[in-house]
């Protein structure tokens, strides 16, 4: 066997853990998850959205998603409606006051990702977010 793989499989885990547990750490201080500043990012970004939609791009099942709005109603940062068209079918959008607080965190965010990665420099960025894809495409694959 390779060991590379397993020494693959141990640097993508530590420098994941690296990077969540530094940007949790900070959403913390606004008294948010990070599944909870993924809605609040994505709604930020694109509008009122579908439930179904919300859950797909920020990468929960619909109990998590179902989860995670429940927690930011409670906080009054986002409301959910029902579809005109179809009842069975939910909305969810920022309310004022998470407006208010996503665009507050989120330029800090980006500045905070900035530090982070500013040892790394574009082109190898570029480099690395293909070979990370390539890398995605050929997990996928083996799963078939």
């Amino acid at each position: 066997m390779d060991r590379n793989n397993l020494k693959l499989v141990i640097a993508l885990s530590r420098s994941y853990n690296a990077l969540f547990g530094k940007i949790e750490k900070r959403l913390r201080t606004y008294n948010l998850s990070l599944s909870e500043f993924g809605v609040l990012e994505f709604l930020y970004h694109k509008g009122k959205q579908p439930v179904q939609q919300i859950a797909e791009k920020i990468l929960v099942t619909s109990g998590t998603i179902t989860y995670i709005l429940d927690k930011l109603s409670q906080k009054r940062l986002v409301t959910r409606e029902k579809c005109s068209e179809d009842a069975r079918k939910y909305y969810v959008e920022l309310t004022e006051d998470g407006k208010s607080l996503i665009s507050e965190i989120f330029p800090k965010h980006e500045l905070h990702l900035e530090k982070m990665f500013s040892e790394v420099d574009e082109k190898t960025k570029e480099k690395l977010i293909e070979e990370l894809f390539m890398l995605k495409d050929s997990i996928e694959k083996s799963e078939k």
